[in-house]
């Protein structure tokens, strides 16, 4: 615990702007699972900026920017938004995005022109694991609680884990993959988290019920897909063949008790064996809790539709796209056109990060968009040769592909942070 409050040894040695850093860290993310207090999380956004420039100047910022192309076009995206509600007819919308996606600009200029040494950087990554382990613990209390009331199982699943904190249960899920992640990192390392060794492990337990339960898929693949690439890499790299084949073990067992005694989360990939659809549907959505049939809207049938409606709407806007105030109004357009009312009644955008980007900016805010979240960064963790960051980035690459990511608040405040934050700590 001296370790998570700073009162270690070590601790002593940071400068106080590393510690302001950190307990900032700690604030802002607290901030993000209490709901209907966005004020005080946009007011954390101004304190960032203002305790960077007790890190270095002005000179030194452009400076550290030169050396992170990344941040500079994230920047210029958002700045791209800003020159949209020009031609966007919609300027009341516009304006709304411009204040949901702040983070994107604000974060890369406060931490992205900052450095973060590595000892800094290991204490952010673990009070960021504690903060989502203790979420978690409280989500699955809560829920547990209103099982026990009504006897429904159903609230111990995906978003009724959530509900509590007003958020979506497939952001959470990211933030949860960053933690384990970021654990298993840290326990690769000789850091300060080796005096709460065992509690990372408890953390860790906690942490994949929570994700199981969470189910969402995107962050499930992501999470045992690499989990199992990491334990190929110790097994042939490292030519440790008792642990990574230990390893190996423990992730099928888990596995088969998790899917053999919560089998809703089994429900959420029989979806994907129903992918027809037809437009003028008005059928149900598929809830993990229903019955599963063919005649339903479920994720998978939902998003092969959402993305060709989106597709149309970049051939009809392919150069300068619809603008930022104009999107949800000419997606409709093409949902009426194609008599798709579930979408309209129930609000839904493309679902697709990329898609967005082009039929909202049209091919060069695309490309800039490509390059600013996804190339770049992908590029610059290959060459740190980090695996933590290259996993982050990763995440966000692949999530993006399932949903507008910065269409929501909670999810421009995890880009921004970690996007920012692996710039920061990466050596120059």
């Amino acid at each position: 615990m001296k370790t998570l409050l700073l009162a270690d040894g070590e601790a002593e040695q940071l400068k106080w702007q590393e510690k302001a850093f950190y307990w900032l860290v700690l604030v802002f993310f607290i901030t993000l699972f209490i709901p209907r207090i966005p004020v005080v999380s946009n007011s954390l956004l101004g304190a960032f900026v203002i305790l960077s420039f007790f890190y270095c100047n002005v000179k030194e910022k452009l400076q550290l920017l030169k050396q992170r192309p990344f941040v500079v076009l994230i920047v210029v995206y958002y700045l791209l938004h800003v020159i949209s509600l020009i031609w966007s007819a919609n300027k009341q919308e516009a304006v709304t995005q411009l204040v949901i996606r702040l983070p994107i600009l604000i974060l890369p200029l406060a931490i992205g022109t900052i450095v973060i040494k590595k000892e800094l950087a290991h204490r952010i990554i673990l009070i960021i694991a504690f903060i989502t382990t203790f979420i978690a613990v409280t989500g699955l209390g809560l829920s547990f609680s209103q099982y026990m009331k009504t006897g429904n199982s159903g609230f111990m699943y995906n978003d009724s884990l959530t509900v509590h904190f007003g958020l979506q249960s497939i952001y959470v899920a990211m933030l949860v993959n960053l933690s384990i992640t970021g654990i298993v990192y840290l326990l690769q390392r000789k850091t300060i988290a080796q005096s709460l060794q065992g509690w990372l492990y408890v953390w860790l337990i906690i942490l994949f019920v929570f994700h199981f339960l969470l189910a969402s898929r995107s962050a499930m693949l992501l999470l045992y897909g690499s989990g199992l690439l990491f334990a190929f890499y110790y097994v042939l790299k490292k030519r440790k063949y008792l642990e990574g084949a230990t390893l190996i073990l423990g992730l099928v067992i888990g596995a088969f008790i998790l899917f053999k005694f919560f089998p809703k989360t089994v429900q959420r990939f029989k979806e994907l064996a129903y992918t027809n659809f037809t437009f003028e549907s008005k059928a149900a959505e598929s809830h993990y809790d229903m019955k599963l049939d063919s005649a339903q809207w479920n994720g998978a049938n939902t998003r092969l539709a959402l993305w060709q409606c989106g597709w149309e709407l970049v051939k009809q806007n392919m150069v300068t796209g619809v603008g930022i105030g104009d999107r949800v109004t000419e997606m409709n357009k093409v949902y009426a056109d194609r008599k798709f009312a579930m979408a309209i009644e129930t609000k839904k955008n493309v679902h697709n990060s990329y898609l967005d980007a082009w039929l909202t900016f049209g091919v060069g805010g695309f490309i800039l968009f490509l390059l600013a979240f996804a190339v770049l960064p992908f590029v610059d963790a290959v060459r740190a040769g980090n695996g933590y960051y290259l996993f982050v980035i990763t995440a966000f690459i692949v999530s993006m592909l399932f949903e507008v990511y910065i269409g929501r608040s909670f999810g421009c405040m995890l880009v921004g942070f970690f996007y920012s934050f692996i710039a920061a700590t990466k050596k120059n």
